[in-house]
């Protein structure tokens, strides 16, 4: 059964059971959501196992069933400098060289020129929601309206990795080698994913993957 917080910063948001052995949080802002992850990371509850981020919520796994007071309790027991998201927050500066082989289409679909659209594209600071669908590809809140487009009828049967594209209402860098259906506006030499440093050592996400939730991107146009 759903169980309603009564700590002032999970006010308003909802545990709920998932499977055997996770429980799905909702209704938590952005930033309250990330600090919880945050806190899976330095200081997770007893018996935790891994933890899965979605667009507008989080699913906790453990080891093992257990009840759904052990997570209550770690949460109401967060002291709340561990609860202070912008601590944790980094900003990621992005060189992006603007070639991309759909940049004049894109221009053509908006009605703008492709001088405006890279200007439009690298106005903003993006916030990255989550992680997927390859690893390391980063799901970047703060598109303008006026790029949003739906994703191409016919994808691209390979796009290079540092490839930055638009796709709805997200912007995005591929990690990886990979057919998709965004949008291509450019290209960066700044790697997100690199598996090599994860082999035979228990190594951190962050030497793994450039990128993490709720860090902060700004595309820099070289």
């Amino acid at each position: 059964m759903a169980q309603k917080t009564n700590s002032s910063f999970f006010q308003g948001a909802c545990i709920r059971p998932y499977g055997e052995r996770g429980y799905l949080l909702d209704q938590f802002s952005e930033s309250k959501r990330f600090a919880i992850e945050q806190a899976l990371s330095i200081t997770p509850p007893d018996g935790f196992d891994e933890y899965v981020i979605g667009a507008d919520n989080l699913l906790i796994l453990f080891q093992r069933s257990v009840s759904e007071c052990v997570l209550y309790d770690w949460l109401s027991g967060l002291p709340s400098k561990m609860l202070d998201s912008s601590k944790y927050s980094r900003r990621i500066e992005v060189p992006v060289c603007y070639d991309g082989p759909d940049l004049a289409r894109v221009a053509v679909a908006t009605g703008l020129s492709e001088a405006e659209v890279v200007a439009i594209h690298s106005a903003p600071e993006y916030r990255v929601r989550m992680m997927g669908f390859a690893p390391g590809f980063p799901y970047l809140d703060g598109l303008n309206e006026r790029l949003h487009l739906e994703r191409k009828a016919s994808p691209h049967d390979r796009i290079q990795p540092g490839s930055v594209a638009i796709g709805g209402s997200h912007a995005g860098i591929y990690s990886v080698a990979s057919p998709g259906g965004w949008h291509l506006l450019g290209r960066t030499d700044l790697m997100l994913f690199q598996p090599e440093k994860a082999r035979g050592t228990v190594s951190d996400a962050r030497e793994v993957f450039t990128l993490a939730a709720g860090d902060r991107v700004k595309f820099v146009v070289i």
